[in-house]
């Protein structure tokens, strides 16, 4: 097994986890926007934080199934 291999569900799994971080930040600020009655910038980064949410969950599951694949490759023999 090549070392890229081997690392890469964890470069899916910190991206995944930066994606998570940046989401939340967006909510926070969403937040903060909206207690100052600026609903257009609220809403909007509301929608960025819905966005990298998503983007976030979706490279956490491809991450599971990147390290799936390549430990039943390991286990099983190369096919």
């Amino acid at each position: 097994m090549s070392r890229l291999a081997a690392v890469k569900p964890f470069i899916y799994l910190g991206v995944s986890v930066a994606l998570i971080v940046l989401a939340t930040m967006f909510f926070m600020w969403s937040v903060g926007y909206l207690e100052r009655a600026m609903i257009a910038t609220g809403l909007l980064s509301a929608l960025i934080g819905f966005s990298l949410l998503s983007g976030g969950l979706y490279a956490l599951r491809v991450s599971a199934y990147v390290y799936g694949a390549e430990k039943g490759a390991e286990e099983g023999g190369e096919a």
